[in-house]
């Protein structure tokens, strides 16, 4: 079947979407401006504003972030382009959470925008493929942090955009400008060098005879060479081969996954992070194929309740189960579409959309050390335009507005939206209770003669940091009697450090009450699958618990 991009008429050539994309974008994230820095944003920001001092030695300071101090390049094991973004708006506009996340903003936008302009390229409903895009759990609540995810969204479908209207016209301009976002997005986060097998696959199985285009990727491959020969000399070793080192840090976490767990994992949080997409099934599939995927729900439940799977709790209820079987259900289904997609077509369009979600699903299931929402988010816009393109398959009439002016559709993609504000806001509030405690911990303990340190990263050590609290580290002696705050359901906890403690108090904060994003309990781990194999978890949210202990 003979390639075709879907030209844009003039009316869907307007400002009208762009500006109800833009809007609709601001409109989910503005609430979230005054989030609580969470999970590795302080790494971000640490970098940023050493960058400050010294603006080429981006990674030469010192932080404890596993039990004692170390170099930050040994920690992290992110590029340095978002923190250097993160830089600038501080400079400008300084480092409060709501005028970095203001900042961030413009990614987000970004993101948006350059969804709808690819979209515009390969569906005939381009409007609707950006807002399914847009009203999804993992845009919005990736969107709400300063970490590099949203940016390198925004760099990796703009890149797609302008090399596919390169391949489409005669100048070179569009791939050249192509090649150099494809080497900001690898510098904004090391995924996007999966752009370069992508782009070379569309290339070669073009119809247009422009093979030679291919060369243009050289310039992201010399860019990151030239990183990589960088990072050396400053650091002793190249960023590129250390992070892809760090795909085995399934030992340092102490992780071990088989196929069959790594599977189930990748699949539920693939369907729940795009959860709102389940409701256009009625219109993608028919209807025998809605009562078998309804139908798949509780049966996939009644067996996940009866085997046993990997770190399963006994107590976890019924509705665990459920809420695992129905992501696995839609992750199943978005595959599905995929496959259905690329077989109906067979042209250099489909296949580019199959092998991006495709590609991101094995990396986010199999070779990342754990998955997350952050692996999945570079699929949104793919996701978008292959469930708009499902939907105008079954229509008869190609309308732009067609789908939107239908009183169902307008239900789903409302519905859509206030799952996903939903889910943001449980992660709002989850990270709201870290900057809480801090302040009262400090408040109440941070004077005398006692030193007050701490246990426990992400949020919890920024808030504690900037209130004068140290980090507990291992290898120091402290002479004085110490007061030590610890974060209970955090990370790089030493439990044996606790127990020698005499209890002072104990801090219950509570979070969102029905939804939560990160729970060991609710098996909940949106930011890692360590946590649990749902992305967000629907239950009863139990409180965040931080203690004060008493050294001597």
């Amino acid at each position: 079947m003979k390639s075709m991009v879907i030209k844009p008429t003039r009316t869907n050539a307007s400002y009208l979407p762009l500006l109800i994309v833009t809007a609709a974008t601001m409109l989910c994230l503005l609430p979230f401006a005054g989030k609580a820095f969470n999970i590795d944003e302080p790494l971000f920001i640490w970098v940023a504003k050493h960058i400050h001092t010294n603006a080429v030695d981006f990674y030469g300071f010192k932080i404890n972030w596993y039990g004692t101090e170390a170099s930050a390049a040994e920690i992290i094991k992110n590029p340095p382009l978002a923190s250097y973004y993160l830089a600038f708006a501080g400079y400008l506009a300084g480092w409060s959470e709501v005028s970095l996340h203001l900042a961030f903003l413009l990614p987000a936008i970004a993101a948006a925008t350059g969804t709808y302009f690819l979209a515009r390229l390969l569906s005939p409903q381009p409007l609707l493929a950006t807002l399914l895009a847009l009203f999804t759990p993992v845009f919005i609540v990736s969107s709400s942090t300063v970490m590099c995810d949203t940016m390198m969204l925004a760099l990796y479908v703009w890149a797609v955009f302008l090399w596919m209207r390169g391949m489409e016209s005669d100048g070179y301009g569009n791939l050249i400008g192509a090649s150099f976002l494809v080497a900001l997005c690898s510098l904004t986060k090391y995924f996007g060098m999966s752009l370069i097998p992508l782009l070379l696959l569309y290339t070669l199985r073009s119809k247009q005879g422009r093979k030679q285009n291919a060369l243009f990727l050289l310039i992201p491959i010399i860019v990151l060479c030239g990183y990589q020969l960088g990072t050396e000399a400053l650091y002793g070793r190249g960023r590129l081969l250390d992070a892809a080192s760090y795909a085995n840090a399934a030992k340092l976490h102490g992780v071990k996954k088989d196929f069959f767990t790594s599977l189930i994992e990748g699949l539920s949080f693939f369907g729940g992070c795009f959860i709102p997409t389940l409701l256009f099934a009625p219109r993608l599939w028919s209807r025998p194929t809605v009562i078998a995927v309804i139908a798949a729900v509780p049966v996939l439940a009644l067996c996940f309740y009866g085997i046993s799977l990997p770190e399963r709790p006994e107590s976890m209820p019924g509705v665990y189960y459920l809420q695992l079987s129905l992501f696995i259900v839609a992750g199943i289904q978005l595959l599905a579409l995929a496959v259905r997609d690329l077989k109906e077509k067979r042209d250099t369009q489909s296949l580019l959309l199959f092998l991006w979600i495709a590609g991101t699903f094995v990396f986010a299931s199999f070779l990342n050390w754990s998955v997350n929402g952050r692996s999945i988010l570079p699929m949104v816009p793919a996701v978008g335009v292959l469930v708009a393109r499902g939907l105008s398959r079954q229509e008869s009439e190609l309308n732009e507005m067609v789908l939107l002016r239908s009183r169902s559709c307008l239900a789903a993609v409302a519905a859509g939206c206030l799952i996903s504000m939903a889910v943001a806001w449980s992660d709002y509030s989850l990270a709201g209770t870290a900057r809480s405690a801090a302040r009262a911990i400090a408040r109440n303990y941070h004077r005398g003669e006692n030193s007050l340190v701490f246990q426990g990263h992400w949020g919890f050590q920024y808030y504690m940091e900037q209130m004068g609290a140290v980090a507990w580290d291992e290898k120091k002696a402290y002479a004085k009697p110490v007061i030590m705050a610890v974060a209970e359901d955090n990370t790089n906890i030493d439990s044996g450090i606790i127990a020698r403690g005499y209890p002072m108090q104990v801090l219950e904060l509570a979070p969102a009450k029905f939804l939560s994003t990160m729970s060991r309990e609710m098996r909940a781990g949106f930011y890692s699958s360590v946590r649990g194999a749902l992305p967000f978890a629907f239950g009863k949210v139990p409180d965040e618990r931080y203690l004060v202990l008493l050294f001597r």
